[in-house]
């Protein structure tokens, strides 16, 4: 039987476009990339050029809505992401998405309505680029807590810090600047959205954000100060569905960071989960430390985004993360963000 030939257009080719997807459908059976429209036609070119796609174009809306093409990846910042994805779906295109879904819930609210009218009316498949955080030992993760070695869940501790924020004279990066990032701050929703599929969704957060450094140089050698908008460190108080209390902390200011982690701790027993080499450690009640638990070949997560991607537009398989699961941490990124400006705490609705 014969497959689907799928004709893919990309809107924004960054670094993961380029790095991971083009070559990953360009890998795939009956799967051509044949468009792409990048920030500037020169960019563009450049693109195509690298790649040996056939056209350019210079307006995503002209792209989304050619004929000859069946899929859509949508490789922009997160300011675009609502706009192109609606109009690839009431195209009738298959989307592709990057991660940090949108700019706020409502657009990410949005973008899952239209994934279900597509679905709905043409069968249509949407899905979200995975992050990297935490990856490789998803699957692992997911057995762990779903065998109980917890006992019941008490506390999770989510950290995630580095230096990207801490030389004050540094040019102003795009992601922290509202217009581009939206409400996404650091990598907030980047490691919300494995660890609610670990452990179950978030009922209410209390947090608190801060810039430490107000104005950045707009440029390299620039004397016009941008005002910075997106917070260089954040903490939050997290009450989850299933009773655990969690802590999350993310920093850009911190000198010599130690390890980020994921820990969780129960009655019965803990798992850590050190994302710097992905490795995972467990103990049980009565153990004098925790054991490392090897990700097995067979178990361990690997790239297979452009091919998970392409069999579910082909079989009908499952993607991971969707638009729901996507939504889910925008919900959770917004609500950091009004406690954060309220002091007060902010209940997810589920």
């Amino acid at each position: 039987m014969p497959q689907l030939a799928l004709r893919i257009g990309v809107v924004g080719a960054g670094g993961i476009v380029r790095s991971n997807h083009i070559p990953g459908f360009r890998a795939q059976p009956e799967c051509a990339v044949v468009a792409v429209c990048n920030r500037s036609k020169e960019s563009g070119e450049k693109v195509a050029k690298e790649f040996n796609i056939p056209d350019v174009e210079t307006d995503w809306k002209k792209l989304v809505a050619r004929k000859d093409l069946n899929v859509i990846v949508v490789g922009t910042w997160p300011y675009m992401h609502k706009d192109v994805t609606v109009a690839a779906l009431k195209a009738g295109k298959h989307v592709l998405c990057e991660s940090r879904m949108a700019l706020n819930a409502a657009h990410a609210h949005a973008m899952l309505k239209a994934a279900k009218d597509g679905k709905k009316k043409h069968g249509l498949v949407t899905m979200l680029c995975p992050p990297p955080l935490g990856f490789r030992g998803d699957y692992v993760m997911k057995e762990l807590v779903a065998s109980g070695i917890l006992g019941k869940p008490y506390q999770l501790y989510v950290r995630h810090i580095g230096t990207g924020a801490l030389d004050s004279h540094k040019p102003i990066f795009w992601r922290q600047q509202l217009k581009y990032q939206g409400l996404n701050a650091l990598t907030l929703g980047m490691l919300n959205e494995p660890v609610e599929r670990w452990f179950g969704p978030t009922t209410k957060v209390l947090a608190a954000s801060k810039i430490f450094t107000p104005k950045r140089p707009e440029a390299p050698g620039s004397s016009k100060m941008v005002k910075v908008e997106r917070p260089d460190a954040i903490s939050a108080l997290a009450e989850m569905k299933n009773g655990m209390l969690a802590t999350y902390m993310f920093s850009g200011v911190t000198l010599h960071p130690g390890p980020n982690v994921v820990e969780a701790w129960g009655c019965a027993g803990m798992i850590r989960y050190v994302l710097d080499g992905d490795r995972i450690f467990c103990a049980r009640l009565g153990d004098k430390e925790p054991a490392e638990i090897l990700i097995p070949p067979e178990k361990a997560r690997t790239w297979q985004v452009e091919a998970e991607f392409v069999a579910a537009i082909r079989e009908g398989k499952p993607v991971s993360p969707n638009f729901e699961e996507g939504t889910a941490y925008m919900e959770f990124t917004e609500a950091v963000e009004r406690s954060s400006k309220s002091g007060k705490a902010v209940k997810l609705l589920l």
